[in-house]
């Protein structure tokens, strides 16, 4: 007669097996957070080892690290998509500067912020920067992103906070992106940070999105006076030494967005720019330009993407702009017509 095999005599058998299954896993990722560490998946310049230089990624909000720490360049563009088609080589070539993009998809003031003081402590010298400020910063309550949008892990100072964020299934991807920009397998994306919307875009056409943030309009003269996040650029810019240019720019919206004189919206609007100017006002090499005014470029479409996004025949006025502040300081001889 066959034995009947009781739960006394494979219990053993299923411990050893599943210990083993455990420890296989535990090791397997032992090994891949060794990797981590090794290839540092941001190229944040806390861990990594192995020489890789740049990133292959095109979310914006994690890439601008790798470009903020790059010692090839000492001057940067910060501002979300509004100030994605400025050309950093253009300005380096008409300034002599070394500017790098660092634009920052639906990036609000507070996270804008975040990453140039992130760009500050891996540069001693800061030759410029040129803020896009869109109208986010004239807020009267600081905007917040929703969680865990925005990876402020990546740009905080401690390295634990850092560490404890790379267990994840992107993190795992950009470790094997950063792998395969070493072994040679991929290329880097542009260190410049430029990209152009123009390339997925379809050039001449105009689509009816993307209207701008505009603060709903002050109930009272000291809240229209209250912009946390401008207070917030203007103790930053008080840190930088008197040889950092600093060039505020607003960016362009189609005339039809814009808030009609006489109303609140315009008033709120008027104080901003006012408060924004006062951030620069006496800097050496530095200046506050208003490029969202009612004129013939911003009242054609073909010039405008959409409501808020300029096309290049913008974009290189409002480069001339910043080359010219950058030279001459509020002497600058703006033209934007």
């Amino acid at each position: 007669m066959a034995s009947l095999t009781t739960s006394s005599d494979t219990s053993p058998e299923w411990g050893r097996c599943l210990a083993n299954c455990v420890g296989t896993l535990v090791g397997g990722l032992v090994l891949l957070y060794a990797l981590m560490i090794l290839v540092d998946p941001y190229d944040s310049g806390r861990f990594g080892v192995l020489g890789i230089d740049g990133v292959n990624d095109r979310n914006t909000l994690t890439s601008a690290a790798s470009r903020a720490r790059d010692p090839n360049f000492d001057s940067a563009i910060i501002g979300n998509s509004t100030a994605q088609m400025l050309e950093p080589t253009e300005l380096s070539k008409a300034t002599g500067l070394r500017f790098v993009q660092l634009y920052m998809t639906g990036a609000n003031p507070h996270e804008q912020l975040m990453l140039v003081d992130f760009f500050l402590k891996h540069h001693k010298r800061v030759g410029a920067f040129v803020f896009v400020v869109d109208p986010w910063w004239c807020h009267h309550v600081p905007i917040q992103s929703p969680p865990g949008t925005f990876p402020d892990w990546l740009y905080s100072e401690s390295p634990l906070v850092y560490a404890t964020h790379l267990l994840s299934w992107t993190t795992i991807e950009h470790t094997f992106q950063r792998f395969s920009i070493g072994l040679g397998w991929h290329h880097r994306r542009d260190p410049t940070g430029f990209f152009s919307y123009e390339d997925i875009w379809l050039p001449g056409t105009f689509r009816e999105i993307s209207p701008p943030r505009d603060p709903l309009p002050a109930a009272t003269i000291a809240e229209r006076e209250t912009l946390p996040d401008v207070a917030r650029l203007d103790a930053l810019v008080k840190r930088l030494p008197a040889e950092t240019s600093v060039v505020i720019v607003v960016p362009p919206t189609l005339q039809s967005k814009m808030p009609q004189p006489g109303t609140p919206a315009a008033a709120d609007r008027e104080a901003c720019n006012a408060a924004l100017k006062r951030v620069v006002a006496g800097r050496p090499n530095s200046n506050f330009i208003n490029y969202r005014i009612d004129n013939a470029l911003t009242r054609d479409r073909a010039n405008f993407a959409d409501f808020i996004h300029y096309r290049p025949s913008i974009a290189t006025k409002i480069m001339e702009g910043i080359a010219a502040s950058i030279r001459d300081g509020e002497a600058a001889k703006i033209d934007f017509r």
